[in-house]
Order: C-alpha cells, then sequence, then structure tokens
C-alpha cells in the first residue's frame, strides 16, 4: 500500500504537466486505504516518513513491477533527503520501466498510464511528446470512468439482488 501511495502521488503530480486534471473518478481510483493517509477531496494525502518506504519499492522494482522501477526512476530523477537528483541514471530506469508501463497502461491500469504519459510529456526516458501524453491521459480517463460506471453498476446490482425489507400488514 505504501508503494501505491507513492506511485499516486507521483502519478497526480504529474497531471499538471500534462496539462490534465484528476477526474473525481480517477481520485476515488487512486485513494489510499493506508490508515497513515488521509484521503479528503484532494485524493490521498500521505505523510512523508508513512509512505516512502525506499526498500519495499527497490525490491519490488528489483521483481519487475513496472510501476516500482518508474518511481524508483522518479525518486532517482528529483532526488530525496539527503539524497542528490541523477537525472542521468534516471533515464536508463525509466527506459526499463516503459514496457511494463505499456502493458499495465494498456491493460488499464490508471497509475501506469498517469506515469507512462508523465514520461511522454516531459521526456523521461522516451522522446518527448506532449501529444501522445494526452492520448495517453484521454485513455486513463476513459479507463477510470469505465471502472466508476463498474463500480457503481455492481452496487446498484447488489442493492437490488437484497431481499426487500417487509413491511408488517395493517390489521385496521
Amino acid at each position: 500500500m505504501k508503494t501505491f501511495a507513492l506511485i499516486t502521488t507521483v502519478a497526480l503530480s504529474s497531471f499538471a504537466a500534462i496539462g490534465a486534471e484528476a477526474t473525481p473518478a480517477q481520485k476515488d481510483a487512486t485513494a489510499c486505504s493506508d490508515p497513515c493517509c488521509q484521503n479528503n477531496a484532494e485524493g490521498s494525502q500521505c505523510g512523508n516518513s508513512c509512505w516512502l518506504d525506499i526498500e519495499t519499492i527497490t525490491i519490488e522494482a528489483a521483481n519487475g513491477d513496472p510501476i516500482a522501477q518508474y518511481a524508483i526512476a522518479w525518486i532517482t530523477d528529483n532526488g530525496t533527503g539527503d539524497t542528490p537528483a541523477d537525472p542521468e541514471k534516471a533515464k536508463d530506469m525509466y527506459s526499463k520501466a516503459l514496457p511494463g508501463l505499456e502493458k499495465a497502461a494498456k491493460e488499464g491500469n490508471p497509475t501506469a498510464c498517469a506515469a507512462l504519459a508523465h514520461m511522454y510529456a516531459t521526456g523521461k526516458g522516451v522522446e518527448k511528446d506532449p501529444e501522445k501524453a494526452r492520448e495517453i491521459m484521454n485513455w486513463c480517463k476513459e479507463c477510470a470512468d469505465k471502472k466508476a460506471a463498474e463500480k457503481e453498476a455492481a452496487a446498484k446490482d447488489a442493492s437490488q439482488d437484497a431481499p426487500a425489507e417487509t413491511q408488517p400488514a395493517s390489521g385496521m
């Protein structure tokens, strides 16, 4: 969950760079359930000491998780605390995350879509292509909207399948 909170923060911060704003459905899809996080109207906000578990992210990245690979690349690119930024090293890391992010984005993963769009919008690990970034964000929005509609339909179906409350017969 801590990894998800980190990636969500990175991905949502990317929306401004691409010229898109997260929709309520996207914010809902990325809400953090970690007890240390505060969900509010803007989405999840997690304290640095809580959500930045670099060891976990590093292990997941080494095991091939493309979103964790993207997170490590972003952290390397921007630096954290006592660790200085290393954009040159980050380039290779972004490139390594690219195939997995493309696959996850095609499967409708909104975090992967946002990460991929950020890469194209800023030219991180790929040739800069703002138009492709917008296309990816539109795809991301469609996926998030579809998932929100599916959740809404499932909730509606569940409420219709619930047994109806019986009303006491009035004897008078």
